[in-house]
């Protein structure tokens, strides 16, 4: 808890190429999250080791970049290991979405998204709901 008695923000880290994008979700979350935006993957590896974000939203189609094997590097950063990754994308086929299960990503959101659907997503990922037992 802070000084306020409020609960600290968690973090979440955005890899996305598109300005305009990073300029949005920050503003969309900056009041529940801190939240970090980068525009490519290659600062990605040393911005996950100094800031250890609580959840990342990574834009599958980055410029340059196979994100899939950029997922796979973070998850064999042993701290982010747990830390659920978010895909963005484009696609409108599944096959996009079993790739990122391969390397680990937890869910995607196909783009355009309403912000409310993904506040929902990033919600249900950072605070997952209890798996009840058997009856």
């Amino acid at each position: 808890m802070t000084e306020a008695g409020q609960e600290p923000h968690r973090s979440l880290l955005i890899i996305d190429d598109d300005s305009l994008i990073r300029v949005l979700l920050h503003t969309a979350l900056q009041r529940h999250y801190d939240v970090l935006c980068v525009p490519n993957g290659l600062d990605v590896p040393g911005v996950i080791a100094s800031r250890k974000p609580d959840l990342i939203v990574l834009d599958i189609h980055l410029p340059g970049s196979d994100n899939f094997e950029l997922c796979a590097g973070i998850r064999d950063q042993a701290a982010l290991q747990r830390a659920p990754i978010l895909f963005m994308t484009v696609c409108r086929d599944e096959r996009g979405f079993f790739e990122s299960l391969k390397t680990n990503g937890n869910s995607y959101i196909r783009k355009p998204f309403k912000i409310p659907e993904l506040k929902r997503k990033i919600e249900g990922m950072l605070n997952p709901a209890p798996q009840s037992g058997p009856i």
